[in-house]
Formats: structure tokens, sequence, C-alpha cells
């Protein structure tokens, strides 16, 4: 079933409608979920160098679509629909056992955004009134996310520089870099 240049074009102005008009829903909707996610993320954090993306994002769905459009019905329905960051991958695991290796991780995930949700929900409200009394407290509340995130990333950095190789002593470090010369298999006369 040939799809209409006109819808294609309307729909191609959303990042992923344009892909899901197509029949390529897996790819429309990790676009979708992409380009709001860098919004969200950008506004959450605030990570406004984020923002950056966003035309990125916005013209690779466009263009793509756009000479989608033109591949034969036929030839697009048999291309392989899939998300853009191999989430069939992901999804097709055992969630139990995703949980299981990373559950430290989802953990402190987890704790951060309940306990954002609440300070924003309960203390939020008379935010605006420290603001009044100590502009300088009220901002580094505010900037609490970004703080955060900041510093897990800079402690990422520490443990990936130092601490995520094993140290040896020299003599160990020869020892292992030491094959033994077992020699031929073959006779030789």
């Amino acid at each position: 079933m040939k799809k209409s240049s006109f819808w294609t074009f309307v729909f191609s102005l959303f990042p992923g409608a344009g892909h899901m008009y197509l029949g390529l829903m897996k790819k429309g909707a990790s676009l979708m979920l992409l380009f709001c996610l860098t919004i969200a993320l950008s506004g959450f954090l605030n990570l406004s160098f984020l923002l950056i993306l966003l035309p990125v994002i916005w013209f690779y769905s466009f263009f793509d679509a756009m000479n989608l459009r033109n591949v034969p019905y036929e030839e697009r329905m048999a291309r392989e629909d899939h998300f853009l960051f191999d989430m069939d991958g992901l999804l097709n695991k055992d969630w139990k056992v995703v949980l299981k290796r990373r559950h430290l991780l989802v953990g402190i995930i987890c704790i951060f955004f309940g306990a954002w949700i609440l300070f924003q929900n309960i203390v939020g409200p008379y935010l605006y009134q420290l603001s009044e009394i100590m502009p300088w407290l009220y901002h580094l509340i505010n900037s609490l996310p970004t703080i955060l995130v900041a510093t897990a990333i800079i402690l990422l950095g520490i443990y990936l520089v130092t601490g995520g190789k094993k140290k040896y002593t020299v003599h160990e470090q020869d020892d292992q870099d030491y094959v033994e010369y077992g020699g031929d298999d073959h006779d030789t006369k």
C-alpha cells in the first residue's frame, strides 16, 4: 500500500511519527522516545547542552522518513523493523536476571528518583520562600540533580582510571606475561 507524500511529510514533522505512519513502529517509537527523553533529561538535570542533540534527532528522523517514503512498499515491509538501540535484545532477556546483575544500580536510581519526587512535592512549595531569604541555598537545592549526576560521572571516571584495573607488583606482572616454550611437536632429524 502506497503511503501519501503529504501525510508522510506532516507526520515526519514530529520525530518518529513519520516512521510509524510508514509502518516502522519500533524505529518510530524509539526515535520519539529519544527525542522526548532528551528534552526531559535536559530539563530535569538542568543540562541545557543536551538540547544540541534535538536538531540532530529531528533532521535524522525527518529525512529518514521522507527517504523511506520513496522505497517501494514491499521492500520497506521486507526490511526488519528494529529499535535504534537494540532494545530487542534487552527486552528478550529475562528481566529478573538483569535486575539481579544490576540490582545495586537499579536500586540507587530508584532511591534517587523517589527521594527527588518526595522532595519536590513536600519541600518544593516552600523553596520559593527560601529563595527570598537565602538565594544561594535555593540555587544549591534547585541544582541538586545536576550536582549528583556530575558527581556520579566524576566518581565513575575516577574508578575507571584507577580502581578498574587490578594492581600487580612488578614480579607478578612479569610472571603473567611469561610463557614457557614447550618445543616443537615434530621430531626433526
